[in-house]
Order: C-alpha cells, then structure tokens, then sequence
C-alpha cells in the first residue's frame, strides 16, 4: 500500500497457521510450567502450555497456507501426541481435543532458511516516515517494550 515492493525486499509475509490441542484434566498435574522440546525450523516445536483457565495445551504446529482458515484436523492428533511423547510419555492420543488456531507471519516460506523479524525506517525505499515491524513472532509481545523504544529512536 506505500509502494514498496515487498517481494524485492524480502518483506513478502508468508501465512502459517498453528493448530492447539488441549490435553485432558486427567493430566492436570502433568506440568505447572511451560515444557519446550528442542526447537524445529518454523517454530518453537509442539510445547505445552497453558490457557488463561489453566488449562494445559499442546501447540502448535506449524502448516503453511494461501488464505486465513482457523479450522483443526481432529486426526492431527495422532502427530501432536507422537511430538508430546518424546517428552512425556504418559500422553495418548485420546487425551487430545483440537481447540483453537492461529496464524503467525512469516518473512520465510517452506523450505526457506529462518528469518528473524525486521524493524525498519523505509525512507531507503522511498517511503518516508513508514517504519515496518515484519514478521514479529514469539517474543515480540515479551520484547514489546525494547521493541517500543526501537520505533521511538527511529522517529527521533
């Protein structure tokens, strides 16, 4: 919408989607932290986590698409409880429930090698007083406050 052309500059936004599972109350003293396998290339890995009710989840994956869609293949569960029993093992299948989707942007596509995000004054590019924030992931809400100052140094 600037007239940048995004695709020149890497700046293209690739959508990925990421599937959540909530695990069972059975499993309710399973963990009381945030549990994280070794990372994967288009994410942090299938970890466990916690909705704001407590309850523990499983997510997410990683699927790249072409449009926003927020539907969950109940037969990924058999992918999420292989990923969750290479740590812990006591996780069947059955003890999981699709939940929610999201979609997080991407500057790298499939296959791609890893980006990390940008923040970017584009005067350079012929469009000044834009600044972009591109592909803010996990930790970008943890770093919003460093990331806050950044823009501010950037108008200054």
């Amino acid at each position: 919408m600037a007239g940048i052309d995004v695709r020149a500059l890497g700046y293209q936004q690739r959508l990925c989607k990421g599937d959540y599972f909530r695990i069972s109350s059975r499993h309710r003293s399973l963990a009381s932290r945030l549990i994280y396998p070794v990372p994967v290339h288009a994410g942090l890995g299938i970890h466990i986590t916690f909705d704001l009710g407590g309850k523990l989840m499983a997510g997410p994956d990683t699927e790249y698409i072409d449009h926003i869609r927020y539907d969950i293949d109940a037969s990924k569960a058999a992918h999420f409880g292989a990923a969750l029993r290479r740590y812990l093992p006591s996780i069947t299948d059955e003890d999981l429930e699709p939940d929610y989707a999201g979609i997080r942007p991407k500057l790298q596509g499939p296959g791609d090698p890893v980006r990390d995000f940008v923040i970017e004054e584009a005067s350079a590019h012929g469009a000044p007083n834009l600044i972009n924030l591109l592909g803010i992931e996990s930790p970008g809400i943890t770093a919003s406050e460093a990331i806050g100052r950044k823009v501010a140094a950037l108008i200054d």
